[in-house]
């Protein structure tokens, strides 16, 4: 299945600002991948697409 150029946008901004929350909350050393990604509601994979 085909994403749309506007739905990879707005993936890409939720884990933006997902991480950036649990940054704050945590560090970078607190937070790992898997956990970020199921916080944005997102898949561990899909990660490496955007970054």
């Amino acid at each position: 299945m085909k994403v749309s150029k506007e739905q990879v946008r707005e993936n890409r901004n939720r884990i933006v600002e997902t991480a950036s929350e649990l940054f704050r909350e945590r560090g970078y050393d607190g937070v790992g991948v898997a956990e970020l990604m199921s916080a944005a509601g997102l898949t561990h994979g899909g990660f490496y697409k955007h970054f």
